[in-house]
């Protein structure tokens, strides 16, 4: 798959030109940005800061690009406001007369939508093809597999937040050599990171946990909870896994 098609075209509803997508969500960034590794058209193995109004590639038609604008973009940003109100809660408002903090929620399934979107952002942009469990994912589309969404953090490890020396995104494509039909990526989100993947994975010979209901961290003010919907999830086609 190469720039100047729609990498939704084969779910069909293409509208418009194919359009300046930005591979990773621009509202989720300040005006410039440092980019780090072999990232697409813009650079090698080096580290630039450029605009992020340069990021962008003609991977995606006017109608597609819009409709994920409206829902897996919303639900990034919505979790990335929540992660931010979690790592310094005593800048909420209220928090000078101690109240508690309420409970924040994000759509699961378009923040599932997010991560399947972007990795298939990275994907064309650097000459491959995503599996199409994540691109019919992304829009929403009945599943030819199970799109799993792992997260490493509920294994004991310590879950550590973005400050500003952490990348607020970042991005990798895990292959197995001796599996070819395994297919997975990891994302990570101002330090929340995810494993998502087309078969079960295992860490420390332990099955990760699907799909996370609800991640809590103890704060001043009390119990800080965001909760995760995963409601109105695509399904698999039947007579397929």
């Amino acid at each position: 798959m190469s720039e100047g098609v729609c990498w939704a075209a084969p779910l069909g509803g293409c509208g418009g030109p194919i359009s300046g997508e930005h591979v990773i969500t621009e509202a989720l960034f300040g005006k410039r940005v440092r980019v780090e590794g072999a990232t697409g058209p813009w650079l090698g193995e080096q580290t630039v800061e450029s605009s992020i109004r340069k990021l962008k590639a003609n991977i995606l038609c006017r109608d597609h690009n819009n409709e994920l604008g409206r829902t897996a973009d919303w639900a990034a940003l919505r979790l990335q406001g929540h992660l931010k109100a979690l790592r310094e809660p005593m800048k909420l408002p209220g928090s000078r007369i101690l109240r508690p903090p309420v409970d924040r929620r994000v759509s699961g399934v378009n923040f599932g939508r997010w991560l399947c979107k972007t990795h298939c952002n990275f994907m064309v942009v650097n000459g491959m093809t995503p599996d199409p469990a994540y691109v019919r994912y992304a829009f929403h589309r009945p599943l030819p597999r199970h799109v799993h969404f792992f997260f490493p953090g509920l294994l004991g490890d310590n879950l550590r937040f973005v400050d500003g020396r952490d990348p607020v995104v970042n991005w990798g494509h895990m292959v197995v050599d001796e599996d070819p039909s395994f297919d997975a990526f990891s994302m990570s989100l101002g330090g929340l990171q995810t494993i998502v993947s087309t078969g079960k994975v295992q860490r420390n010979g332990q099955d990760m946990i699907d799909r996370l209901n609800a991640m809590q961290q103890l704060t001043p003010l009390g119990t800080f909870r965001i909760v995760f919907d995963w409601s109105d999830e695509p399904p698999v086609l039947a007579g397929t896994a």
